[in-house]
């Protein structure tokens, strides 16, 4: 019996495919973005935000967002090496320098402390990245953004439906916050997609102008109405953007999931706790966690390996790959990756290196069942050496 890490696309079902088809029976051309539109409006509600803007990707957010808070050459923000390379990429696209602080060991988040000893007179921006889907300690983060005079921008994409302290993640304290719509995450627009979140109405215009290619336009956006008196097709570009809008079928599908969303993490939820029951007394396993003042979207489960197991991490990895039980690890430290070695990156976190070296993801989606988790556990505990 193997057991997949994950199935892109195994979220969607009938409700999807019927928004699909609403769209290609009624489409109307002439009224622009109208799916769009309606998505946005949803997602804000759903966070309780002033603001949602769509994306084609996560990564497009986060450069975006980026962009809004003016990042530049020479610019400093910290962020974590433990997430996807898309958070240190996109402030290398700005021309900024991505600082890495240590993680907190039990929740492989950001530390505050960390933090504190990173900032310069550069430090501009902090991006917190609420990994696996459980918050960071906002207000120690925010607390020291606003000592500092320093931006926060929400690395959500782990994070749909997470709340921190009883608000939804993407409402809390900060600037922007960027979700993604990757097939991986919890919720999907067709495979790609992301949102960004803010309350911040200079930093929503920004992104809503730049992701179409910096044009405005006279019935959404500040407009010079005397050239459409002799030039009623013009369409002014007020700066060099980029193609970064979500499509319409997308946004018809955010819409249907975005309806399931609660119900979808509620499944992770009793998975998560059915491998914390069942692994809790295994030696050598360090179950995830779930601090009093969170609630984790769970969009991976992670366990740590530690000496008492018998056998590492990787030596683990590959034996329940043999015995078709897919797992994966999130993720390497990004200063780990080649290009960050020649920019001058070395090993510098301390916790993160230690935790890398133990961490594992298993098998969880809303179609991972109960005789699954038994299946990973079962093969997890025949690998146990003492």
């Amino acid at each position: 019996m193997e057991v997949q890490y994950h199935s892109y696309g195994n979220i969607y079902d009938e409700l999807d495919i019927e928004e699909i088809k609403k769209i290609m029976s009624s489409y109307d051309n002439k009224i622009k973005y109208k799916i769009r539109d309606e998505f946005e409006k949803k997602f804000a509600e759903y966070i309780g935000c002033k603001y949602a803007i769509s994306v084609s990707s996560g990564t497009a957010g986060l450069h975006l967002a980026l962009k809004a808070m003016d990042i530049k050459e020479g610019d400093e923000v910290i962020t974590t090496p433990i997430t996807w390379v898309a958070t240190a990429n996109s402030i290398l696209l700005c021309g900024g320098k991505p600082v890495f602080a240590d993680v907190e060991k039990d929740t492989l988040n950001i530390s505050p402390e960390s933090i504190k000893e990173k900032i310069t007179n550069k430090t501009k921006v902090i991006i917190p990245v609420h990994h696996l889907g459980h918050p960071c300690n906002m207000y120690e983060i925010n607390k020291i953004a606003k000592e500092n005079n320093i931006k926060i921008l929400g690395d959500c994409a782990l994070s749909i439906g997470s709340e921190y302290k009883g608000r939804k993640v993407g409402n809390e304290e900060g600037d922007a916050h960027v979700f993604s719509f990757h097939s991986q995450k919890n919720i999907s627009t067709l495979g790609e997609g992301g949102i960004v979140t803010t309350n911040n109405k200079k930093i929503a215009k920004y992104i809503d102008i730049y992701r179409n290619h910096g044009i405005v336009y006279p019935d959404k956006h500040e407009y010079n109405n005397e050239i459409l008196k002799t030039n009623p097709w013009f369409r002014d570009c007020i700066g060099p953007g980029y193609n970064y809008r979500l499509g319409e079928f997308q946004c018809a599908v955010g819409i249907s999931q975005l309806k399931k969303l609660e119900e979808l993490n509620k499944k992770r939820k009793e998975l998560v706790q059915y491998y914390n029951e069942l692994l809790k007394d295994v030696k050598g396993i360090e179950l995830p966690i779930e601090k009093d003042y969170a609630k984790s979207s769970w969009a991976y489960y992670i366990i740590k390996i530690g000496k008492e197991f018998g056998i590492n991490r990787n030596e683990l990895f590959v034996e329940l790959n043999k015995k078709g039980i897919g797992c994966h690890v999130h993720y390497t430290p990004i200063y780990y990756f080649q290009h960050y070695k020649d920019l001058g990156y070395k090993k510098e976190c301390k916790n993160v290196e230690e935790c890398y070296e133990k961490i594992l993801s298993l098998p969880l989606s809303p179609k991972t069942s109960k005789k699954d988790v038994e299946k990973v556990v079962e093969e997890i505990k025949n690998c146990r050496r003492n």
